[in-house]
């Protein structure tokens, strides 16, 4: 008797507690095979390599920049020519409108070396740079495209981004796919990211 009086307890106990749970939103899931998943795995290391590259590229400038100002306290606000032939500070700016303005430029014409050195980080910042955006641009496209073949388009009310692919494939983006994907570690299953 006192094992069917605590079964029944528990029993009520559960359906109780079970009416006042939020039901678990369900979370819509895509399922790569192991060509898409290589693909999706390319796709995101190519992106992560182009976005280091660049923060490497964009820290080195920085650096340069940094010591040049540091060896040059001389010029605050230190700035580079075009062409790297000189670093350049303009000071006692004064008035408001241009013609009110009278500066002096003060200026530091670099060595050799270190017009090569500007110049080759330079160009290395801009080139990472360029394939940064060559990357995200090419990880939307994958994203888009891998959406678009497993994701059926929203109904009965449109919603979400409207894409178009560089083959001239278009189609809705739906709402939570629309804000990014995440991939398990070994990319055969993708989640939207939020």
């Amino acid at each position: 008797m006192k094992k069917a009086i605590l079964l029944s307890a528990a029993a009520f106990s559960l359906y109780a507690s079970s009416s006042h749970c939020v039901a678990q939103q369900l979370v819509p899931t895509i399922y790569l095979s192991a060509s898409e998943a290589a693909k999706a795995k390319q796709a995101v290391q190519d992106f992560k390599g182009a976005q280091e590259r660049n923060s490497r590229a964009v820290q080195a400038w920085r650096d340069f920049h940094e010591s040049y100002q540091v060896a040059h306290p001389d010029l605050p606000g230190l700035q580079f020519a075009s062409d790297f032939r000189i670093a350049f500070s303009k000071k006692n700016l004064n008035g408001g409108l241009p013609w009110e303005t009278v500066a002096n430029l003060a200026t530091v014409e670099l060595s050799p070396e270190e017009r090569q050195k500007a110049e080759s980080l330079n160009r290395e910042m801009l080139e990472a740079k360029r394939l940064a955006d060559r990357a995200q641009k090419s990880w939307l496209d994958y994203w888009h495209e891998l959406v678009l073949d497993h994701v059926p388009p929203p109904s009965p009310f449109p919603g979400g981004s409207t894409v178009t692919l560089p083959g001239g494939k278009s189609g809705i983006i739906p709402f939570p796919w629309e804000n990014g994907i995440v991939f398990t570690p070994d990319f055969r299953i993708a989640v939207p990211l939020q």
